[in-house]
Parts: C-alpha cells; structure tokens; sequence
C-alpha cells in the first residue's frame, strides 16, 4: 500500500463558533491529500484538466473520530483504493500531528469526465502514475 503524507496547521477561518474545524473542511483537508498525492507523481490536476478530463466526486465519506482547533497542526495521509477504467478512490485519515490522534477518516471516489461531463477513461499514464511511488518527499503547508 502507497501512502503519503503531508502537514498542514488549522487556520481560524477552518474552526466554527465552538472553536473546532468545521466539519466539511475536512473534505478540503482530502482534497490538500489528493492533490499533492498526484503531484508527488509528476501528473498533477492541472495537467489533467489540460488535457481536457476531470475528476468529479461522486462519493464521499467522512467519520469523525475526534476534534482539534485552530493552529492545530494536522498530518493529512492518503493513499489510493480502487481504480477501473473510469473511477479512481482515494482514502483519507486526518490526524492530530502532536499525538497522532485519529481526527477523521474516509474516502472520495472519483469518476473521470470530459468537458461535456460525459463518462471518459482515466489516462493510462495517470493510471500508472497513481500506482507509482511518490518522487518526491513530504510536503508541508503553512
């Protein structure tokens, strides 16, 4: 199993009134994992939309294991599930970096579109690259 890693810090605008992240970002937090996971790569999303494909979400799970604030710095894990010809899944863990407590885990499943929003095959080289070892190390965001 191919898993990376990357860090980043709760920023105040992500908390809600009692002062926790807000639920749904922690779906921006599996979109920082997946994005960087491909560009770890070398085939990065915008490369993809280039050359006319998207990947739109039509799948999304989220379970909430335990909350932090802001300034919080977090570890973002990903790894790749299931690929076919036009869906690709990606799985997800958030974790407090200070004590490596579970904060969420889940999964997106993507399916492969083209400009008119018609189902189209993933790109093999995005296919291979997926599958491939990062080239590079771990990011971390500030």
């Amino acid at each position: 199993m191919i898993q990376d890693e990357i860090r980043t810090r709760v920023r105040y605008g992500e908390t809600d009134q009692m002062g926790v992240v807000y639920h749904a970002n922690y779906l921006l937090y599996y979109e920082m994992g997946r994005t960087e996971y491909m560009r770890a790569r070398g085939y990065e999303y915008s490369r993809l939309e280039r050359d006319g494909y998207f990947l739109a979400i039509v799948e999304a799970q989220l379970r909430y294991h335990a909350n932090t604030g802001y300034d919080g710095e977090l570890i973002i894990r990903t790894r790749v599930g299931k690929i076919t010809r036009v869906q690709v899944t990606f799985h997800y863990q958030v974790l407090n970096a200070e004590g490596e407590i579970l904060l969420s885990e889940g999964l997106t499943r993507l399916a492969c579109v083209g400009k008119d929003l018609k189902v189209k095959r993933l790109p093999a080289e995005m296919i291979e690259a997926l599958k491939s070892p990062s080239k590079t190390n771990s990011i971390t965001y500030r």
